[in-house]
């Protein structure tokens, strides 16, 4: 009895092991693949700029492509060398020409940029690639070189491009006869921008100057951003840096969101005069900002304006639910000409027959004549063979699609095993009882 129960209770174990190994197959298998970094993703880059300066903007192109079948979620990166910093918007889509996404693409301060497929290449995992460009500055000053090369990471791998540098070394800051303004961008993410409103030195003994500034629509003046400076010691690129006479020529600031008025009185000859004004985006959907202003020195009144266009990063993706398949090329067959032989007849000659009579000594006698022989013409005509192009079968089968949950079989095979052992043990156990209850 004891040994019966044992038995029922080994089968019943068995068999819930069996259930639990089955049901962890079934979950293995279906659960989805983990997202992993392709190491092997395709980057080619190109820049037709030339760095002339710091914060020199160069445009960059790119062509990537990952290897068939990989999964959404998988990313491969790019990294910018350390002269170059990353400048518009930090993620930008992938798309193909129906607008489907096929990968993502997002930068970080560092200059990291990741991109990331979509779902989209789980329905159509062959082909994957596309083109990409985007905009960065160079932030260190320019060397002497005349060319040189600035080195990408792509993973594990070095990309060295060639860029045209080719600083300035005479005249460089040429000291303006008139006065202007020039604007730029003041952070990566182009949210902001920062203008200069410059001018020649003053020409009289004593100059009042006087000097608006009005943003156009999608921007804003931030009051706490305008820095007016007075000297005349300049730096390599023509602003005025210390010592300065800021202080002891003061500019009298009338500011709003709108205009901005910033007034000097008494200028002495020599002297040039900034005005730097900070704009904050207030309409990020705009191509392009524009500032106008006017400048007044001793009565006579310059129209000024600048106008500065947000760059943006960009690119195309795309891929093909099936492999490309290579065409087989066509041959063309031109017929031999068909040759009409030349027959020259072989005449056997007509031989001479002799008749042979034998003399019949009771009746005339009948020569009996051999028939004559006729001759035969023989032809011998060759026989043209045209080919038949024959398309040879396709050979091999599709690359099978990647697979996830490869251990899922293993966990059913090895719980098919314990049901089997548990159902043998059921057995078992049943035979015993049947015998116990005969005897």
């Amino acid at each position: 009895m004891n040994n019966q129960l044992r038995l029922k209770a080994a089968s019943a174990a068995t068999a819930l092991l069996a259930l639990l190994l089955l049901v962890a197959g079934v979950v293995w298998s279906a659960a989805p693949a983990h997202a992993a970094v392709i190491s092997d993703a395709r980057i080619t880059l190109s820049t037709q700029s030339v760095v002339t300066s710091q914060w020199d903007q160069m445009d960059i192109s790119c062509e990537w492509s990952v290897p068939d079948h990989s999964k959404p979620g998988d990313t491969f990166e790019l990294q910018l060398p350390p002269q170059l910093r990353w400048f518009g918007s930090a993620s930008f889509d992938l798309d193909n020409p129906d607008g489907e996404t096929v990968a993502k693409a997002e930068a970080n301060d560092s200059g990291l940029v990741v991109f990331t497929l979509t779902d989209f290449v789980k329905s159509h995992p062959f082909g994957i690639g596309g083109t990409c460009s985007f905009t960065t500055q160079y932030s260190e000053v320019p060397g002497a070189d005349s060319h040189s090369q600035l080195d990408f990471v792509i993973g594990d791998t070095v990309l060295r491009v060639p860029v045209d540098i080719t600083p300035c070394t005479s005249n460089c800051a040429p000291v303006p006869l008139t006065p202007g303004k020039a604007m730029w961008w003041a952070d990566a993410n182009q949210t902001r921008l920062e203008s200069i409103i410059y001018m020649p030195p003053m020409k009289s003994d004593t100059n009042d100057v006087v000097v608006t500034d009005t943003p156009a629509e999608g921007m804003e003046i931030d009051c706490d951003e305008i820095t007016p400076r007075v000297g005349t010691v300049l730096n390599a690129n023509g602003n005025i840096i210390d010592p300065m006479d800021t202080d002891k020529y003061p500019a009298v600031v009338d500011c709003t969101s709108g205009k901005v008025t910033a007034t000097w009185t008494g200028l002495p000859k020599g002297e040039r005069v900034e005005l730097f004004v900070v704009t904050a985006v207030t309409d990020p959907g705009l191509d392009s900002y524009a500032n106008t202003g006017t400048v007044t020195i001793s009565g006579v009144t310059t129209d000024i304006g600048a106008e500065t266009k947000r760059t943006d990063a960009n690119g195309n993706g795309n891929a093909t639910s099936g492999p490309t398949a290579t065409p087989t090329p066509t041959r063309t067959v031109t017929p031999s000409p068909t040759v009409t032989p030349t027959v020259t007849p072989t005449v056997t000659p007509t031989p001479t027959v002799t008749p042979t009579v034998t003399p019949t000594p009771s009746a005339t006698a009948t020569p009996t004549v051999m028939p004559t022989s006729t001759a035969s013409t023989t032809s011998s005509a060759p026989v043209v063979v045209v080919p038949t192009e024959t398309t040879p079968a396709a050979g091999g089968s599709e690359g099978q699609l990647a697979t996830t949950g490869a251990n899922g079989p293993v966990y059913i095979f090895v719980a098919a095993a314990f049901l089997a052992v548990g159902s043998l043990l059921a057995f078992v156990a049943t035979r015993s009882a049947a015998r116990r209850r005969s005897h």
